[in-house]
């Protein structure tokens, strides 16, 4: 197997188990779980395999001290976005909240647009107006349930384009893969903890196939997902990464149908379209660019 096929079927498998996250959210919640104490457990449980990684990984490990308000800032935003990606699951369908969080490259786009002063072209035009258009078809009038579900997944798509574009300004993307990963985790957890003692729920009460399931899930998301998608996009680039990594949202959509038995008419479908089409041209739009 070439290194480009391999890199392809580790970006896959990596869109499939960030896919898969809603089948596991879920069962966790039935077993005692919450948002907030789940996104904590992704973070704290993986810390042992990361810190072997990191260690395993060459480079620097330490942090220095001018990096740690950054780690801070940047740990905000990879916090926030799974506990609100996580929360939406409660009121929303999960492939179509994974299809709003999927908006992310057009935040990242917008972000750029306002804070870098980057030009917009009629093709960005046309991707927002697509994404747009296809978060208003996932919308029924009158259900609040519906639009605070949708609001979540949407807030989250815009604390992850934050994410990126802060990981890049800050300089934090000069760290090794593993180090970044472990420090990042490691601040979110903290911040994690700090909050869920503030509103008194540090305690997590759950039940053994919770704890286990918790366990699974921060080893299959954490480390697994995030160390086949990093490989991956060493061996066929961050443009073509990208464009695979649609495989999430589809994967969650048919988690949904198969697992929830969640409804999938013609209007979500025609959303679901329109966001992925967004999200293709966007990156392929790029790619053709850096090229010329």
């Amino acid at each position: 197997m070439t290194k480009q096929y391999k890199g392809i079927l580790l970006v896959i498998l990596s869109a499939v188990l960030f896919g898969c996250m809603p089948l596991m959210a879920k069962t966790i919640y039935e077993n005692g779980g919450t948002p907030v104490g789940l996104t904590l457990l992704r973070n704290f449980l993986a810390l042992p395999a990361l810190w072997v990684l990191m260690r395993r990984g060459g480079g620097k490990t330490s942090l220095e001290r001018a990096q740690i308000r950054p780690m801070l800032l940047l740990a905000l935003g990879y916090a926030g976005t799974p506990m609100l990606l996580f929360s939406s699951y409660r009121s929303i369908s999960t492939g179509m909240a994974t299809t709003i969080h999927f908006v992310y490259p057009i935040f990242v786009l917008l972000g750029c647009v306002l804070f870098c002063h980057e030009k917009l072209s009629r093709i960005k035009v046309l991707c927002v107006f697509f994404c747009s258009c296809g978060i208003l078809l996932f919308y029924t009038p009158g259900d609040a349930g519906n639009l605070m579900g949708m609001a979540l997944a949407f807030t989250s798509g815009i604390t992850y384009a934050f994410y990126i574009i802060y990981l890049g300004a800050s300089g934090l993307s000069r760290m090794t893969p593993f180090a970044l990963a472990f420090w990042v985790s490691s601040f979110s957890s903290v911040l994690l903890a700090v909050y869920l003692a503030a509103t008194g729920s540090l305690a997590i009460s759950m039940t053994p196939l919770g704890w286990g399931m918790s366990l699974l899930f921060s080893l299959l998301i954490a480390v697994g997902a995030s160390v086949s998608f990093q490989v991956g996009v060493k061996e066929v680039g961050a443009q073509r990464a990208a464009i695979l990594s649609t495989f999430e949202p589809i994967t969650s959509i048919a988690v949904g149908i198969l697992a929830f038995s969640e409804s999938f008419g013609l209007k979500t479908a025609l959303g679901v379209v329109l966001i992925l089409a967004a999200v293709l041209i966007l990156t392929i739009f790029d790619q053709e660019k850096a090229a010329a």
